[in-house]
């Protein structure tokens, strides 16, 4: 066989190849093209910015590694960090075992379970907005639905400044934030014990499995991948917490419900005692954020396929 009839085929077979890479490319590149131009580049462009000293109208100075040295030594950091882990771990808890739970004995063929569910679901479709307000009102120590409510019941002594006492703000933002999600997280598990074959809950009856055994041993392994999703929802979520919380309390009382959501926002907009804002320690901020998000949803994702394996 001579070269120059080797060379046609070798031709035919990369040109076959160019073709099967250029029509997926084709359907890819619009994708592509918007995912970089306002995902990836902005956020190389607030990598950068966090190494840098901005005021949003003076030109942006260069200042290395003295934002994050800085965030070292910021006591009002610190404080939202403690706050953000007390609020991820109570939600993330919460947020798991009562919408499972729930889920449970709607899906057990509870009589009028559609009204459930959809009574359930009902706060979900509320913006956290709208959220806030409502239950800032309800909260409010003077006129507030919830202080009347005791009041009438003859429990005066039990009526709070509920979002004004330090040791209250945090728990009753957690209950909110229960309540307002409540009914997604109960829908997701709702939606996965559908999936589970009947065979296995009426074996297990047969050998005299009761409703708790059946549910420790059948349903939370078989809801193993499910579970890792809602708290890695519910980690991410309490991380970058900021809707209810600002329009609730918008951090306080004295930096009590601060958050580094509302702590990112008052720095970016120059809330901080002046009226300069201060975009290169917000964006700092926000990499601390982003890092923690990744880190924790990485080794919950982990964790969830060692179980789901060892299942």
């Amino acid at each position: 066989m001579t070269v120059s009839s080797v060379r046609p085929k070798s031709e035919d077979l990369w040109m076959t190849q160019l073709k099967k890479f250029l029509l997926p490319a084709a359907f890819l590149f619009p994708a592509g093209f918007f995912l970089a131009a306002f995902i990836a580049v902005p956020m190389i462009q607030a990598i950068l910015l966090g190494f840098q000293r901005w005021n949003g109208i003076e030109p942006a100075t260069w200042v290395g590694l003295r934002n994050y040295e800085n965030l070292l030594q910021d006591k009002v950091f610190w404080q939202s960090m403690g706050n953000v882990v007390y609020y991820t771990v109570a939600t993330t808890v919460f947020q798991t075992t009562i919408p499972l739970l729930i889920a449970n004995i709607l899906n057990s063929g509870l009589r009028g379970s559609t009204a459930f569910r959809f009574l359930y679901f009902l706060p979900v479709i509320i913006s956290l907005t709208i959220t806030g307000l409502l239950w800032r009102m309800i909260y409010e120590p003077n006129f507030g639905v919830l202080n009347e409510i005791l009041r009438s019941l003859g429990l005066r002594d039990w009526t709070q400044l509920w979002l004004a006492d330090r040791n209250l703000v945090i728990p009753c933002i957690i209950a909110v934030s229960i309540w307002q999600s409540l009914g997604f997280f109960m829908m997701i598990f709702f939606a996965a014990m559908q999936g589970i074959p009947q065979d296995l809950y009426e074996s297990a009856s047969i050998d005299g499995a009761n409703v708790w055994h059946r549910f420790r041993f059948i349903t939370i392994p078989m809801l193993r991948s499910t579970m890792t999703v809602v708290i890695v929802l519910n980690t991410i979520g309490g991380i970058r917490a900021f809707d209810q919380i600002w329009v609730m309390t918008t951090g306080g009382p004295n930096h009590a419900s601060e958050t580094l959501g509302t702590y990112l926002y008052r720095t970016a907009f120059g809330a901080l005692g002046s009226s300069n804002p201060h975009l290169g320690y917000a964006t700092a901020i926000a990499i601390v954020i982003l890092v923690f998000s990744l880190i924790f949803s990485i080794i919950q994702i982990r964790v969830g396929q060692v179980n789901e394996v060892e299942l």
